[in-house]
């Protein structure tokens, strides 16, 4: 598997580089949308006296700011590419490879995030010193949140590849898609820190597997929760990666039962 892993490696290195403009512009994606919210969120600390909550405008800066890191590495795409090679005919001849095809996803995917985070990282750190990021993170923090954002990452994967079998049985998951981006968009601490979340809709985040992409490993890394706070929440996010993976194994040998290509 060394020896495979190394090839895919490799292949897929040279086809990132072939396509060096179009990974730079994908990778706005990361940090766009945290600098929209963050900005929203400085404008309303702004007009209450400088603190929302327990939050105030530095700590603000650097909950976003971590959450460029996050998003970056917690991003998933494959719904989109899956349905695409299901409709042009070119999963058939990898689903006859001995290599099972989430290998080839897993490669896409971390080529993709070591590339651009040349550009990712310059971007987050030039934020943090401009608005005066404020971290209370101590060194346990750091030791329980990478493996954190670690288990994001691979239950965003995971769980997108749940949605993204669903093209076995339409071909079409945009509107599956759509949904599921919709709730996780509410739900994930994109749009303000969980802690900020009314009573109702922080329980609904804790209850999916949402919260566990994004607010869990952001509000870990930038020193929000005590120690037995953070374990909790990473056994919760141990919880969801096992579900996923439980469920897509589920889904795709019942997808493949159904697979037939279009058009056969």
């Amino acid at each position: 598997m060394i020896g495979v892993y190394r090839a895919l490696f490799l292949q897929q290195f040279q086809v990132m580089s072939q396509y060096r403009v179009a990974t730079f512009l994908y990778a706005l994606f990361s940090f766009i949308r945290p600098i929209i919210f963050l900005a929203a969120w400085l404008a309303v600390a702004e007009s209450q006296g400088g603190r929302v909550g327990t939050f105030s405008r530095a700590d603000f800066v650097g909950y976003f700011v971590i959450t460029i890191f996050v998003t970056h590495f917690a991003t998933s795409w494959d719904f989109f590419e899956f349905e695409w090679e299901i409709r042009r005919g070119t999963l058939s001849p990898k689903l006859l490879r001995p290599l099972h095809y989430l290998n080839y996803a897993i490669v896409n995917n971390i080529i993709w995030k070591l590339m651009t985070s040349v550009a990712v990282i310059p971007v987050a750190i030039l934020i943090a010193i401009t608005f005066d990021a404020r971290f209370q993170t101590e060194p346990w923090h750091l030791a329980i949140g990478i493996p954190s954002v670690l288990l994001g990452a691979a239950l965003n994967f995971m769980s997108g590849w749940v949605v993204a079998s669903a093209a076995f049985w339409t071909t079409r998951v945009h509107s599956v898609v759509t949904l599921h981006q919709r709730i996780g968009f509410i739900f994930s601490g994109q749009i303000a820190p969980l802690s900020l979340l009314p009573g109702p809709l922080l329980a609904i985040a804790y209850a999916l597997p949402f919260g566990y992409v994004l607010g869990v490993p952001a509000d870990i890394l930038r020193g929000g929760h005590d120690l037995p706070t953070a374990l909790a929440l990473v056994g919760g996010q141990v919880v969801w990666l096992a579900i996923a993976i439980a469920l897509y194994r589920t889904v795709w040998a019942a997808g493949l039962r159904q697979y037939s290509a279009v058009g056969a």
